[in-house]
C-alpha cells in the first residue's frame, strides 16, 4: 500500500481507527448471535408456558422477580460493573473478591431479615401472596451476583463467543425447567421455584464454558502487584456510593408497578404487566445487552486514551432506534391481537397494557448506549441524582393511577409516559456530558475518569 493511499484514507491513524471498529462490529455480533438463540427459544417456549400457567401464576411469580430485581443492586453494591476498568488484570481479579465478599455479606443479612420479619413485611405491603417465597430471595441475589461478576471478567477478556453460547444453552435449559415443571405441576409455587434459578444456570453455563476452554493466565512481569482488599474498595467506592443506589432506585421505578399492582388490584393485572416486561424486554435482550456488553469496555479503552465517545454514542442511538422502530411500532399497534394470537385468550387484555409499554421501552431502547457509558464517564453521582428525580416521576404516576383513579390502565398509562420522558432525558444527560468530557480533555483543563 502506498503512502499516498494511507493519506487518501486518513494515514495509519484512520486505518487503524477502521480495524477498531470493524473489531467492535465483530464483538458485536458475536455477542448478538447468542441472544438471537436465546430469544428463538424464548419465542417458541413461553406461548407454551404462558398457556400452562395462566395470568394468576405469572402474576405471582411476577411479582417476585420484581421484587428480586429490585434487591439485586444492593447484594454486592454494583462492584462487578468495576471489573472490567482497572489496567491491570490483578486489580480486576481483586474487585472479584470484593464483589463476591459484598455479596455474600448482603444475602446473608437479607436472609435473617426475611427469617425473622418476612412474614410482617409482606402483610403490611399487602402482598401475602410473596410470603411462602421469601426465603428464596437470598438465593437469587447471590446468583444474579455471581452471573454479574462472572461476565464482566469475560467481557474484560473479550471472550464474546463463550457468552453468546452460554446465553443460547441458559435460554434452552431455563424455559425447558419451566415448562417441564409446569406439565409437572402447573401452580405457581413451581413457576416460582423453578424461575428462582435463572442466574443460578446462566452462572453455571458460563462456568461449565470456562472449564472446558480454559485461557491460561500468563503472569506480566512488568505488571504491579494487586492492590489490597480495602484500597480497591476504597478506589471504586463510586459505585457503592453513586451506581448501587441508582440501579437500585431505577429497579424500583422501574419494576413497582408490579408490586402496586399485585397488592392493589390482584394477580392477574400484575401478571399482565409482567408478561408485557418479559415480551418487551425480548428486543433489548436481543440486541440492546449485546450491544451495551461490547460498547462498555470500548468506551472505556476510549476514555483511557482520552478520544471522543460523542460520535460512538450517537451512532448507538440511533441504529438501535432504527431497528426497534418495526417490533414496538407493531406491538403499538396490534398489541391486544397479537397477545391473544401468541399466548391465548386469556392474555387479550395483557396486549392493550402492551400498546403503550411499547413506546416506552423504544426509548429504553434507544438509551442503552448511553447507560452503558455512564459509568465510564464517572456519571454516577449525576445519574444518582438523575435516578431520584425520574424514579419521584414514575412513582408518582403510578400512585395517582392506583389510589387516585383506582384502575390498573391508569396505572400503565402513567407508568410508560414517564419512562418515554426519562429514557430521552437520560439520552441527553450523557451526550452532553460526554461532549463537554472530550471539549475539557483537548483544553487540558481536566484530568480523564478515574478508571485506574
Amino acid at each position: 500500500m502506498s503512502s499516498d493511499a494511507l493519506k487518501g484514507s486518513g494515514g495509519w491513524r484512520g486505518l487503524v481507527a477502521q480495524l477498531r471498529q470493524a473489531t467492535l462490529f465483530r464483538h458485536i455480533l458475536t455477542a448478538i448471535s447468542g441472544s438471537a438463540g436465546a430469544q428463538l427459544i424464548n419465542l417458541a417456549l413461553i406461548p407454551v408456558i404462558m398457556r400452562i400457567y395462566g395470568p394468576d401464576a405469572f402474576g405471582v411469580v411476577g411479582a417476585f422477580q420484581s421484587l428480586s430485581i429490585i434487591l439485586i443492586p444492593a447484594c454486592a453494591l454494583t462492584y462487578p460493573i468495576a471489573i472490567v476498568l482497572p489496567k491491570s488484570d490483578a486489580d480486576s481479579r481483586g474487585l472479584i473478591k470484593v464483589s463476591l465478599v459484598m455479596a455474600a455479606i448482603v444475602a446473608v443479612l437479607t436472609g435473617l431479615i426475611f427469617f425473622f420479619f418476612g412474614e410482617r413485611i409482606a402483610d403490611r405491603l399487602n402482598l401475602q401472596l410473596l410470603s411462602p417465597y421469601l426465603m428464596l430471595l437470598p438465593m437469587v441475589m447471590f446468583s444474579s451476583a455471581a452471573l454479574e461478576i462472572t461476565q464482566q471478567w469475560l467481557y474484560r477478556n473479550h471472550r464474546y463467543t463463550l457468552t453468546a453460547r452460554a446465553t443460547t444453552a441458559h435460554a434452552l435449559c431455563y424455559n425447558t425447567l419451566r415448562t417441564v415443571g409446569g406439565w409437572l405441576h402447573n401452580s405457581a409455587p413451581m413457576l416460582v421455584i423453578t424461575s428462582s434459578l435463572y442466574y443460578v444456570i446462566n452462572t453455571l453455563m458460563l462456568l461449565i464454558g470456562m472449564g472446558y476452554k480454559r485461557v491460561p493466565h500468563v503472569p506480566d512481569p512488568n505488571e504491579p502487584p494487586a492492590k489490597p482488599f480495602w484500597e480497591l474498595a476504597r478506589e471504586y467506592r463510586d459505585f457503592p456510593l453513586y451506581r448501587a443506589p441508582q440501579v437500585l432506585i431505577n429497579a424500583l421505578s422501574v419494576h413497582m408497578p408490579t408490586l402496586v399492582l399485585a397488592s392493589a388490584f390482584g394477580a392477574i393485572p400484575a401478571g399482565y404487566f409482567a408478561l408485557c416486561l418479559q415480551v418487551l424486554s425480548m428486543p433489548s435482550n436481543f440486541i440492546g445487552k449485546a450491544v451495551s456488553s461490547v460498547f462498555y469496555p470500548r468506551i472505556a479503552r476510549a476514555i483511557h486514551a482520552q478520544e471522543s465517545v460523542t460520535g460512538l454514542l450517537l451512532k448507538g442511538v440511533a441504529a438501535l432506534g432504527g431497528v426497534g422502530l418495526i417490533p414496538f411500532a407493531t406491538l403499538a399497534i396490534a398489541g391486544p391481537w397479537l397477545f391473544h394470537l401468541a399466548f391465548g385468550e386469556h392474555w387479550t387484555n395483557a396486549g392493550e397494557y402492551a400498546r403503550w409499554l411499547a413506546i416506552a421501552e423504544l426509548t429504553g431502547f434507544m438509551n442503552l448506549p448511553c447507560l452503558a457509558a455512564a459509568p465510564a464517564l464517572s456519571l454516577q453521582k449525576t445519574f444518582l441524582i438523575f435516578e431520584v428525580f425520574s424514579t419521584s416521576l414514575r412513582v408518582g404516576g403510578v400512585l395517582l393511577g392506583a389510589f387516585v383513579f383506582k384502575d390498573a390502565m391508569a396505572v400503565v398509562k402513567a407508568f410508560a409516559l414517564a419512562n418515554i420522558a426519562v429514557n430521552l432525558l437520560a439520552i441527553l444527560i450523557v451526550l452532553i456530558a460526554s461532549k463537554r468530557w472530550y471539549g475539557r480533555q483537548i483544553s487540558g483543563s481536566a484530568p480523564s475518569p478515574t478508571l485506574s
